[in-house]
């Protein structure tokens, strides 16, 4: 536990300056909403900023997963001959930057609150579709940037797996990795394979038609998450064998 501990403690110290700026930038946002207050008065145009800052998160975690993996390509002896098994090692950062991820996205939304608070007349109409909206707004942003995060590892891990190999064809390879993802994924929606378990999100005081999703494709979603970052977990081991 204590070793678990300490290898978390690294992977954020690794992180942890763009996390700061990251809270700071949060704050720079609200400052500028404040400002909107004041040119634009109660508006709906004042939650922009937060918005747009909140949907940006969908990159966050890729690019907090990148700088760290990055960081350790620096001193790879070092990494790769942890005593720590590949998936622990990853594990680690997988869990540091979805935490970072999620702090992050509680702050703002904490911050949206302040906006909310002193003008509720303003979506009182709108409040229950505003607060579910917002509770699935969230939680599909952690699944699409863990989606792109669990790709940046396994291209990552097979870069270092193969650099060494075929040179300067590498990126190629990884160009290749890529391709034949989104290839996968068309097949799947192609075919409606995972188009079942039908879910209707409906938000009437939108007056929008009602948001069809499926339970196959979160299902889907999470086994290519674990496919890849267990795939990640081989490529690194073997790279330690070698």
């Amino acid at each position: 536990m204590m070793a678990w501990a300490a290898l978390f403690k690294k992977d954020f110290r690794l992180t942890r300056t763009i996390f700061l700026v990251g809270l700071v930038i949060n704050f720079l946002v609200l400052l500028l909403s404040l400002y909107l207050v004041m040119r634009m008065g109660d508006s709906f145009f004042i939650f922009a900023p937060l918005l747009i800052i909140i949907l940006f998160h969908i990159f966050y975690f890729p690019i907090m997963l990148f700088i760290s993996l990055k960081t350790e390509a620096n001193q790879m002896h070092l990494f790769l001959h942890n005593p720590q098994s590949a998936t622990t090692l990853l594990l680690s950062k997988v869990l540091n930057g979805l935490i970072m991820m999620v702090v992050s996205l509680v702050v703002l939304y904490m911050m949206a609150s302040l906006l909310i608070i002193p003008r509720f007349n303003l979506i009182e109409q709108y409040w229950t579709d505003t607060w579910i909206s917002g509770l699935l707004i969230f939680v599909h942003i952690m699944i699409v940037s863990m989606q792109i995060g669990v790709l940046v590892l396994f291209l990552w891990s097979l870069y270092h797996s193969i650099k060494h190999r075929i040179g300067r064809w590498s990126w190629l390879a990884l160009l290749g990795a890529v391709i034949i993802k989104f290839r996968i994924d068309a097949y799947f929606v192609s075919f409606n394979l995972t188009q079942w378990g039908d879910l209707r999100m409906s938000f009437p005081t939108f007056q929008i038609e009602p948001i069809q999703v499926y339970v196959g494709e979160y299902l889907y979603h999470f086994m290519c998450f674990i496919g890849l970052f267990y795939l990640s977990v081989w490529l690194v081991d073997r790279k330690v064998e070698k």
